[in-house]
């Protein structure tokens, strides 16, 4: 499922990564990558993120989060 797909304050690991390989590699130079622990903090009005990937916090368009790929946390999981 995609990143936006994920309610404030729950928790997945990335999947995937998808897009050209210019949308794959800058997401990669972020910090994103498969198996890393990732968590909505706040979503805006407009059309943007706030996501917790490792101790770093990092504002994020949903065009871009429609291309990482998760999957969810089971209760108590990933904590």
């Amino acid at each position: 499922m995609p990143l936006t797909m994920l309610a404030i304050g729950e928790k997945g690991k990335i999947r995937e990564l998808t897009g050209d390989l210019g949308m794959r590699r800058y997401l990669a130079q972020l910090g994103f990558s498969l198996g890393k622990g990732i968590e909505i903090v706040q979503q805006s009005f407009g059309n943007s993120l706030i996501i917790k990937l490792d101790n770093s916090r990092l504002a994020l368009d949903r065009r871009m989060a429609l291309h990482i790929h998760i999957d969810m946390f089971k209760t108590g999981e990933g904590s």
